[in-house]
């Protein structure tokens, strides 16, 4: 008879599977017209890497090193990037380890928040207008580079999406 554990890891492979093979979708989905248009006119930004915890602190890379990967790909295409700014980036980790099959399922996202007010009840915040996540499975040997390259997919498409937003001045 299995074990809840068991059980539970199962579903969680089954559904992780399925999410894998719709991924594709949710990376064209940050390719809308309406989150490209979001990301037009920022005058700054901040990049915020959330703590790695868990497992995904057992890879090998620190936030700082991933922070690091996202601010240079921004700078090296003219983005503006600051220490403090209201419109901010995003990025977390999520790490999975699986009893069978592969070692490791990594969900690495970015979001990109800017100011928001509400005309309904004058609440002020930030709002998510642009998001992509990347999931991948690899093993533990190779999951540091993986996160690595995932990170750096995640960066180009941001690039991507602000130069269809911004084009450069002829």
């Amino acid at each position: 008879m299995f074990g809840q554990a068991s059980v539970f890891r199962a579903v969680l492979h089954a559904v992780l599977v399925a999410w894998m093979l719709a991924s594709s979708a949710a990376e064209a989905h940050a390719q809308s017209e309406v989150e490209t248009a979001s990301l037009e006119r920022i005058a700054k930004l901040e990049i915020v890497v959330n703590p790695l915890e868990g497992p995904a602190a057992d890879i090998g890379v620190t936030a700082g090193a991933l922070r690091s990967i996202v601010d240079t790909r921004l700078r090296e295409e003219g983005i503006p990037v600051a220490d403090f700014a209201v419109a901010f980036l995003t990025l977390h980790v999520t790490a999975i380890p699986l009893e069978a099959g592969p070692d490791i399922v990594l969900l690495t996202s970015l979001h990109f928040f800017q100011p928001a007010a509400s005309t309904l009840n004058r609440w002020l915040g930030p709002a998510r207008t642009w998001s992509l996540e990347r999931l991948t499975v690899a093993g533990m040997s190779q999951a540091e580079e993986v996160l690595r390259a995932n990170v750096e997919h995640l960066a180009d498409a941001f690039v991507a999406s602000w130069r269809e937003a911004n084009p450069p001045l002829d």
